[in-house]
């Protein structure tokens, strides 16, 4: 009997809550504001509904716990839009706080030790995180204390400066430090 193949399904994105609008809007008085944000004052529902047909945009509910509550009135798809697009912004914002990693030998020599220093000092600029790492190898474990002196010694050579987030901790393999402008 030959296996059926299941298709792949993408799911759906998460969509971001939408207000209550219009007629789904229960309170009985409402804070109503302007599309251009001028407030409008305090009036019953049904008179900011009457308002929202009258100029032709829909009334949507942006303060629901506040006393009283405030809706306003505008195009509730651009709304919608707009909102998108602010958290999609806000998740960029947030993803570019990424730690990078540089790794360093306990006998680096001068050109990798400059190509090193000008890749950190690059990742810093761009308002990442940089992992310096230190590998030892062999008798070099037995040497910690020189691989932590070169560890501040690449800090401070760092050409946009640099500062150390926390304690520079040891790991199996060597020495780690997290770097930050």
């Amino acid at each position: 009997m030959a296996s059926r193949r299941r298709r792949f399904r993408s799911r759906p994105k998460p969509q971001p809550k939408k207000p209550p609008a219009n007629k789904e809007i229960k309170v009985p008085e409402l804070r109503v504001v302007s599309e251009d944000g001028a407030q409008l004052g305090t009036m019953s529902t049904k008179e900011a509904l009457a308002k929202a047909q009258e100029t032709g945009t829909d009334l949507v509910m942006v303060a629901e716990n506040a006393n009283p509550p405030v809706a306003r009135l505008l195009d509730i798809g651009k709304h919608m839009y707009e909102k998108r697009k602010k958290q999609a912004k806000q998740k960029t914002i947030s993803k570019s706080g990424h730690i990078k990693g540089v790794r360093i030998g306990f006998k680096i020599g001068e050109h990798d030790w400059n190509l090193r220093l000008k890749q950190a000092d690059k990742f810093l600029a761009e308002g990442h995180k940089v992992k310096l790492e230190i590998r030892l190898r062999g008798r070099e474990k037995g040497r910690l204390n020189q691989a932590e002196d070169k560890i501040y010694e690449f800090i401070k050579a760092v050409p946009g400066g640099a500062k150390i987030e926390g304690k520079v901790s040891k790991s199996p393999r060597g020495l780690t430090a997290v770097l930050t402008l």
